[in-house]
């Protein structure tokens, strides 16, 4: 009878560590996988994967906004801190303005404006933005425009970037042909203020860094018709009209609008509009599969309070009929949730988190015993419900169905499973 050794070099008569997990039936990629997913390195951590069917603009880690390529990921940074925010993970987006960058082409209309090209750094580290000038002193606005066409009841979102010069108030108007009323929304690009915002708008401002910010107004149509949108000069909040000197101006780069109900990265348009296609991540870890345990800590997206549901991490079954999931909902709550054939089983509410705002939860599926903490406070439990069985897909940022995050995720950890008193100390 042979004598068998351990040992680690291998070879006739030494059984490795390897050689008993393949005699046990393991696959490789089963064992000592990672179950920490860290997305702040810059680098996609083992056991992920990602595509994208086309560019997308992010900020990097100098706080420029930059295009990746085709199934590049994105790792965004907080322009004005430079502090990492994660994978950038959102679904695919439409930008509806044509020359997006181009304010001096004859797509945007000029009233009593001019487009003055000039050395200023643009958000994305080149000198091509341009400045926005008056040159009238008539009592009356002072704009460009484009005007697309609206659908009814589709809910859209405008932006541009703007920066103080001799000026510092910009305004988004929309016209009244496809809303309510003429709805205008002003924004002072010195301070970083939102002033008055247009009735049923939801507005947001975002400073970007190098004293410019990211204005963006959010709003319904309410009729179909082609109509007018403004980027216009103000001399303060609710300032509608007033005399110019011929002179002043600020500078402007940048102007995007889709139809979603959330702030979304930038996407660069030329003569047609321009589709960025969906981030795709997927963990391939068989650990994730099994594990009880998840620690997820991310960004809450930009959105109108009602807007769409999103879903930040979610294991199932290629559908989402049998799930665990974590999303953020129509009620600006995060909640966990586990279905099986198409019930829920249990659905943890960890209560309301402002939009735009970091968060560490941890989460136990377990049947009948389900349990988890947000931001290390007190457990939220539900002692009655099934988990789901025969899950075989591990998605980072979205469900089956579509429904995307539409921000950033920091780390996703999973682990077999943790105590009530673990819990908190997990998700501090």
């Amino acid at each position: 009878m042979p004598i068998y050794s351990l040992g680690s070099a291998g070879g006739s008569g030494t059984l490795t560590a390897a050689s008993i997990i393949a005699a046990l039936g393991y696959t490789p990629a089963a064992v000592g996988a990672p179950s920490f997913y860290d997305f702040t390195t810059g680098v996609v951590p083992a056991g992920v994967t990602f595509t994208r069917a086309s560019a997308g603009w992010h900020y990097n880690s100098s706080g420029v906004l930059v295009s990746e390529t085709t199934d590049v990921a994105r790792f965004q940074y907080e322009p004005s801190t430079l502090t990492a925010r994660g994978l950038l993970i959102e679904d695919a987006s439409s930008g509806l303005f044509t020359y997006s960058e181009q304010f001096d082409n004859a797509a945007w209309v000029k009233t009593r404006t001019t487009i003055v090209a000039n050395a200023v750094v643009a958000p994305d580290g080149t000198t091509t933005a341009d400045t926005l000038v008056e040159n009238s002193a008539a009592t009356t606005t002072h704009t460009i425009h484009q005007t697309p066409s609206f659908v009814g009841g589709t809910t859209y979102a405008f932006s541009v970037f703007g920066k103080a010069d001799t000026r510092s108030y910009i305004q988004i108007v929309l016209s009244s042909f496809a809303f309510s009323s003429t709805l205008r929304t002003w924004f002072d690009v010195g301070s970083g203020t939102i002033g008055t915002t247009g009735a049923g708008c939801t507005a947001f401002i975002h400073n970007v860094g190098g004293g410019w910010y990211r204005c963006v107004v959010i709003c319904t149509a309410t009729a179909s018709a082609a109509a007018s949108v403004f980027i216009a000069l103000a001399s303060g909040n609710g300032v509608a009209n007033y005399t110019g000197d011929g002179t002043s101006g600020l500078h402007i780069w940048g102007a995007n609008m889709r139809a979603e109900d959330r702030v979304t990265s930038y996407v660069q348009v030329g003569a047609s509009p321009v589709v960025r296609a969906a981030d795709v991540g997927l963990i391939t870890n068989g650990n994730a599969l099994a594990d009880q345990c998840w620690i997820v800590k991310g960004r809450t997206p930009r959105k109108i309070a009602s807007g769409a549901i999103n879903i930040a991490f979610q294991v199932d079954d290629g559908l989402d009929n049998n799930r665990r999931v974590l999303r953020y909902g129509t009620d600006s709550r995060l909640h966990l949730i586990a279905t099986v054939g198409g019930v829920d089983q249990c659905d943890l509410d960890m209560g309301a988190v402002a939009a735009n705002t970091d968060f560490a939860i941890a989460v136990r599926w377990a049947d009948n015993n389900f349990a988890a903490s947000l931001n290390g406070a007190a457990i939220v439990t539900d002692v009655s419900g099934s988990n789901p069985l025969g899950l075989t897909t591990v998605r980072v940022g979205r469900d089956a169905a579509g429904s995307y995050w539409n921000s950033t995720l920091r780390t996703i950890k999973t682990q077999p499973t943790a105590t009530d008193g673990e819990l908190p100390l997990l998700a501090a």
